[in-house]
C-alpha cells in the first residue's frame, strides 16, 4: 500500500470506466476518504451498482459513439476541474493519451504522452518492439494487401490473425492453410483495421500469465505482481475464470525490460504464453491500464489505485519487493461455465482445485459492496441477449 496515504489530501477522483477493474479502485479511493465521480455508460454494470462512488454519471457508449463520450469528458473536465482522471478500459486511456495536453489544462493524469502510449496500445508496435529488443514474444508480421503473399510463403501454418488493436480475444482467429487466410483477411481488415499474423503457440501443456504493473515517473518498475490464469471460459480460450498470485523472477525481468524500455509510466497489463516447445514465457501484449482482475493485486496487499493517486500528484512510489502469494481470484458466474464445460479429468487436475475456498476473493462480489454482482449479472444477460451472440460465446 502506498505510504503516502495518510498525507494525501481528499481529492476529487473523476473514475473512468464501469467494469470489475473499478471495484476495488472504488472501495481503496473511498476508504482514503476522496470524493469519487464514476463514469458509466449504462446504469446496467458493476460500477453504477456499486455503494462507493458519490455520484454516478452516465455517458455515451465509446463503443457506439466515441466522439460524443469524447466531449462529454472534455466538457466535464473543463467545468468541474476534477484533482485527479483515472482512466481504467482501453478506449478511456486512448481518449485521455490522444486529448491529454488539452486534460492536463484541468486535471492530473498519469497516462504518458501518445507516442509512447502507441507503443504499448497497438498490438504490432508491441510485437516489433519486443523482436528489435531479443524480448521473447511470438514471431509476428505486419501484413498489408501487397505483403500478404510474400508473409504467408515464409511462415508455417497454423498461424494466427488479430487486430492491432482492442482487447480480449476478440478477432483473434487461428488458421491453418494460407487460402484460408487469405479469404478473410478483407473481411477481418474491413471490421477491425489493421491486422497482425503471428505464429501459433501450442496450448498443450502450456500456461497463461498476466502481470499487473506499475512503472513510477521515470519508467521505474516499482510494482510487478505476476499472476497465473489456469482457467478460461470458453476453454479453448476466452474469459478468465480465475488467477493465482505467484513468483516468477523471469516474468518479472521480461516485463521489467519492456516496460522500462518503451518509458511507460503509470499501470499497465501484461499478457504472456508459455511456449511449451521452449519453456518460456512470451509476450502477448500490454494493455495500457490494469486488466479486470486487478482486484487480485489488492488481496495480494499491493494497492493499485493510491499509487496512481500517487503518481499524478507527482509524489514517490515506494517499490514493491514482495506480494502475497497463492491469492486466488475467481469468477463465480464464470467458474461455473468452465465447471459445466469441462471434461472429467480437467475438473480432476486444474490448480487451484475448483472447490477449494483457501486464500480465494470474488471478482464481483463483496460484504461491503454487496450488489455489484447482480450488476455483472444484468450487464451479462443484456450481452448476450441473443441467441447469436450466446452460440458465439460458447463455441468460441
Amino acid at each position: 500500500m502506498s505510504s503516502q496515504k495518510d498525507t494525501i489530501p481528499k481529492l476529487h477522483i473523476l473514475l473512468l470506466d464501469q467494469g470489475r477493474q473499478a471495484l476495488p479502485f472504488l472501495k481503496s479511493l473511498k476508504k482514503s476518504g476522496h470524493h469519487i465521480t464514476i463514469v458509466c455508460t449504462s446504469k446496467i454494470s458493476e460500477g453504477y451498482f456499486s455503494l462507493y462512488a458519490d455520484r454516478k454519471l452516465i455517458w455515451p457508449n465509446y463503443t457506439e459513439n466515441l466522439k460524443g463520450y469524447e466531449n462529454a469528458l472534455l466538457t466535464y473536465l473543463s467545468v468541474h476541474k476534477p484533482d485527479v482522471t483515472i482512466p481504467l478500459g482501453d478506449i478511456s486511456a486512448s481518449v485521455i493519451a490522444n486529448n491529454r495536453e488539452q486534460i492536463l489544462q484541468f486535471t492530473k493524469v498519469t497516462i504518458p504522452p501518445l507516442e509512447i502510449f502507441n507503443l504499448a496500445a497497438d498490438k504490432g508496435n508491441t510485437m516489433m518492439f519486443c523482436m528489435e529488443n531479443n524480448i521473447p514474444c511470438p514471431k509476428t508480421f505486419l501484413p498489408t494487401e501487397d505483403s500478404l503473399g510474400n508473409i504467408l510463403s515464409n511462415i508455417s501454418f497454423p498461424v494466427i490473425m488479430k487486430p492491432r488493436h482492442g482487447n480480449g480475444a476478440v478477432g483473434v482467429t487461428r488458421f491453418n492453410t494460407a487460402d484460408d487466410l487469405i479469404n478473410q483477411y478483407k473481411k477481418m481488415n474491413a471490421a477491425y483495421g489493421e491486422l497482425l499474423i503471428q505464429e501459433f503457440i501450442p496450448q498443450e501443456n502450456g500456461m497463461q500469465f498476466c502481470a499487473e504493473v506499475f512503472m513510477d515517473a521515470d519508467a521505474q518498475m516499482k510494482v510487478c505482481v505476476v499472476i497465473l490464469k489456469p482457467r478460461f471460459f470458453p476453454i479453448a480460450g476466452g474469459t478468465g475464470t480465475a488467477y493465482v498470485t505467484i513468483e516468477r523472477p523471469d516474468i518479472e525481468e521480461t516485463v521489467r525490460q519492456l516496460l522500462e524500455g518503451i518509458k511507460w509510466t503509470g499501470p499497465a497489463d501484461v499478457d504472456f504464453i508459455l511456449d511449451p516447445r521452449d519453456q518460456i514465457p512470451k509476450v502477448l501484449e500490454i494493455n495500457p491500464r490494469v486488466s479486470a482482475c486487478i482486484k487480485i493485486a489488492f488481496a495480494a496487499g499491493v494497492d493499485f489505485a493510491n499509487y496512481t493517486v500517487d503518481l499524478a500528484l507527482g509524489l514517490p512510489i515506494k517499490k514493491v519487493v514482495r506480494y502475497k502469494q497463492n491469492v486466488c481470484l475467481r469468477n463465480t458466474v464464470m467458474e461455473s461455465l468452465w465447471f459445466i464445460s469441462a471434461t472429467g479429468k480437467m475438473r480432476r487436475n486444474t490448480y487451484p482445485a475448483f472447490f477449494s475456498l483457501k486464500n480465494v476473493v470474488e471478482e464481483t462480489f463483496s460484504w461491503s459492496d454487496p450488489f455489484t454482482m447482480l450488476g455483472y449479472i444484468l450487464g451479462l444477460i443484456r450481452k448476450y441477449s441473443s441467441i447469436k451472440k450466446l452460440r458465439r460465446k460458447f463455441h468460441k
